[in-house]
């Protein structure tokens, strides 16, 4: 072969070592970027051709070496299976969140719990029982009252304020959602712009994989790519990212008189997502950080009306861990309110017991902006649609009456007989009568006090569950990453092999560029002088 032929052999591998340097060097570069996906410079032996023949055998001389490809080290079934286990972590996530805070707002773990200040109100009860006159026991009584109706306030409070930054919660999510579809759309067209002229656009097609990783979180999605390079994207079933568009996610009030929004699709105005299914993973459905934090938060604000209604408690409110904790606690707040209140000061006003100053109907638990009763003295019936009407945790206060007259507290059967324990022992009976339904429409009777110690237990059963399948999934997304991270991520040390690799291979080349040209010099300028 010509030294003409050589040299051309010896730039081809020139240019394949330079491109394997670059592809080194831009590894090195984002070893610590986010989302990058190491690059892999692919070679092949160019065309070869017949310079003779050797019996049987052809002789045969390479002519160079070509750059295939520049690619990335990809898995796209991993890739698939870690979006797919990363959206269910989003969603028990979302509800391991959601309980582990109901738990610190309840604070049996730690403070001054509410089963501590129920103690100490069944304490004074029982004081109150055996010195029914007596000013101590009966301030006593009232101050653990004031205990008791403050913590139920606060409790409920701390769990309406939770309720609202679940809802901001989900006001962020859509806003990340609608930004993550504008991002791949954009993505898709340069991605198509780049790779349609023959360049590659792998950086870009790292950051729109990145934002699917992210996207996957947050609401459950398919995904497939097109000849051209784009992306189609698909969530909860509905077209998402499409060529050249973006169906956004817009808000809506979530149900009428409630402040809570719920995520519709803009293009047809439906809900995004069907909360009215049972969610499983049997039904694989248990998808999105943003499905979780909706369930938890539920549609509105719930109380003990709810619980009146099995097949509402257990399709609208039971779904919600947030709404299910307001319901039941407002129960038990009811339950302990009216215990009290209906024997003191009764709701027909016949039989009614009286104070020391001789004072009828004067109850212990106010509500906040409604008397008892009418100007006609009847009874302001509870309604529902009336919030204010309602013995409701967040609605109570003691009333301003007695905690300024203690002999106003309404326990004496007859007038003058100021000795007489019934009234305190009928409430104290009550309070033990098994009365209150565990759940509603079960056959589970329960005090007070067993009742609350269920609620409580309840959340915590419900808390451990759902964390032992977050923390399944962590397990289990930590092990597909790992793989992805072994086959996709940068490898400092290995990259720095192939850095000397390429390094020798160019070095290699040069010096048979560096012989040819020595060759080349002696044939014109030595071979010529001949003759002269």
């Amino acid at each position: 072969m010509s030294s003409i032929s050589s040299l051309s052999r010896a730039i081809s591998g020139l240019q394949a070592s330079q491109y394997g340097l670059q592809a080194t060097a831009h590894n090195m570069a984002n070893v610590n970027t986010p989302g990058y996906v190491r690059q892999q410079v692919l070679m092949k032996d160019s065309t070869y051709i017949k310079i003779g023949s050797n019996g049987y055998s052809n002789l045969m001389v390479g002519m160079g070496t070509d750059v295939q490809a520049l690619r990335q080290v990809r898995d796209m079934f991993l890739d698939g299976a870690f979006r797919n286990e990363v959206s269910r972590y989003g969603y028990y996530n979302s509800g391991a969140d959601a309980l582990d805070e109901i738990q610190t707002i309840l604070g049996e773990t730690e403070g001054e719990s509410m089963e501590k200040i129920l103690e100490k109100f069944w304490k004074s009860l029982n004081e109150l029982s055996k010195h029914p006159d007596g000013k101590e026991a009966r301030g006593t009584f009232v101050q653990s009252a004031v205990l008791f109706v403050n913590k139920a306030n606060l409790i409920m409070e701390q769990l309406d304020e939770y309720q609202m930054n679940l809802n901001k919660q989900v006001t962020d999510k859509v806003d990340e959602i609608n930004r993550l579809g504008e991002e791949i759309s954009m993505l898709n067209d340069k991605i198509v712009k780049y790779e349609i002229n023959g360049d590659n656009a792998n950086d870009y097609r790292d950051a729109r994989n990145n934002a699917l990783d992210k996207l996957a979180n947050i609401i459950d999605i398919t995904y497939k790519e097109d000849q051209l390079g784009n992306v189609i994207v698909k969530a909860e079933g509905f077209d998402f990212v499409s060529v050249g568009n973006v169906n956004k996610i817009e808000l809506e009030q979530a149900v009428p008189n409630s402040p809570l929004v719920s995520p519709i699709w803009k293009a047809t105005g439906k809900r995004v997502f069907n909360l009215d299914t049972e969610i499983s993973p049997e039904k694989e459905n248990d998808r999105g950080s943003l499905k979780g934090i909706l369930l938890s938060r539920g549609t509105r604000r719930a109380n003990f009306k709810d619980t009146e209604d099995e097949n509402n408690f257990n399709n609208n409110v039971k779904p919600s861990v947030i709404m299910r904790t307001q319901a039941k606690f407002d129960l038990f707040v009811h339950s302990v309110v009216t215990a009290v209140n209906d024997i003191m000061a009764p709701k027909n006003r016949t039989d009614s017991p009286f104070g020391l100053d001789g004072s009828q109907n004067i109850e212990i638990f106010k509500r906040k902006h409604m008397d008892r009763y009418d100007s006609s003295n009847t009874y302001i019936t509870e309604e529902a649609t009336n919030p204010n009407s309602l013995y409701s945790a967040g609605n109570l206060e003691i009333n301003p009456e007695v905690l300024n007259d203690y002999d106003k507290i309404c326990i004496t059967r007859v007038q003058g007989e100021v000795q007489n324990n019934d009234v305190v022992e009928k409430i104290k009976t009550r309070w033990q009568d098994p009365f209150l339904d565990e759940y509603p429409g079960s056959d589970s009777k329960l005090n007070i006090n067993e009742y609350y110690v269920s609620f409580v237990g309840d959340i915590g059963n419900v808390g451990k569950v759902t964390k032992t399948q977050m923390q399944n999934q962590q397990i289990l997304i930590a092990q597909i990453d790992n793989q992805r991270s072994i086959l996709m991520g940068v490898s400092s040390d290995e990259e720095l092999g192939n850095m000397m690799k390429y390094q020798h291979a160019y070095n290699a080349s040069a010096r048979v560029v560096t012989v040819v040209d020595q060759m080349l010099e002696q044939v014109i300028n030595r071979l010529g002088l001949v003759g002269r």
